[in-house]
């Protein structure tokens, strides 16, 4: 039976690699991660433009997890639903497939303007302003995201019936230079231990906890970062103490 040290490495593994999944790397090499912007249930949010009294159309969609967006028992990255008197109904249209999510900034000429995402190849629809011909084409959807402060929640923009399009000001849409060297750094690590993990399994036929890499000096540093968080926490609480007695030591 695996160890606890082995089960918790593995898990950390698989949520690295779960985590590529909502990140973008762009031409110049800095990476995008969108999981602050993304929620457990999926984004909820109602056009509030279409004024259809008891009637109203629910947008969900999400950015890294997509378990919870689902039309037609099928998991898809944006869907269009009909909500009676509040309650969203199965009657839906997909906006968009996980598999079609796309990047690309929000002005190629300022880079630190933000991004935007898109999902395509959504349910069919005809816009008889853009197709006169009565022309089907398939339904899309784009998230314009502005680097800033976050925003509550997104902003519903007009759209030409076949794109729904959003916008919101968020930090994940900002290029902060450290997390780009920071995500690169955690995933070479994780790439060298889980590599020398599964060979020390697969080749030398090595079992449990000793099949991960240093797995003894990681035993041996484990008490003093012990030691070393203890340490801090007991200089944080005497900076405390001295705080509550006006910057001078108790006696």
């Amino acid at each position: 039976m695996c160890s606890n040290l082995t089960i918790t490495i593995l898990v950390f593994l698989i949520g690295i690699a779960s985590c590529q999944q909502c990140t973008w790397t762009d031409e110049s090499g800095y990476t995008y991660n969108l999981k602050s912007l993304d929620k457990p249930e999926g984004w909820q949010l109602k056009d509030e433009t279409s004024g259809m009294g008891m009637f109203s159309m629910v947008y969900i969609f999400n950015f890294c997890d997509f378990k919870p967006i689902k039309c037609h028992d099928r998991q898809v990255g944006a869907i269009e639903a009909l909500a009676v008197m509040g309650q969203i109904t199965e009657n839906c249209d997909v906006a968009g497939l996980v598999e079609t999510q796309a990047f690309e900034h929000l002005d190629s000429r300022d880079l630190n303007k933000g991004i935007v995402v898109k999902y395509t190849q959504g349910d069919l629809c005809m816009d008889p302003k853009q197709q006169p011909t009565g022309v089907m084409q398939p339904r899309q959807a784009h998230f314009f995201i502005e680097c800033g402060d976050d925003d509550a929640t997104f902003t519903v923009l007009p759209d030409n019936e076949c794109i729904d399009q959003f916008k919101i000001r968020h930090h994940a849409a900002c290029r902060n230079a450290s997390s780009h060297w920071f995500l690169k750094f955690i995933f070479i690590i994780c790439l060298y231990f889980g590599g020398r993990f599964i060979y020390n399994r697969k080749k030398l036929q090595i079992e449990g906890e000793d099949a991960i890499p240093h797995i003894h000096q990681i035993k041996t540093l484990i008490p003093q970062v012990r030691a070393l968080f203890h340490f801090g926490v007991d200089r944080l609480q005497t900076q405390v103490q001295r705080f509550r007695h006006g910057g001078y030591d108790s006696i």
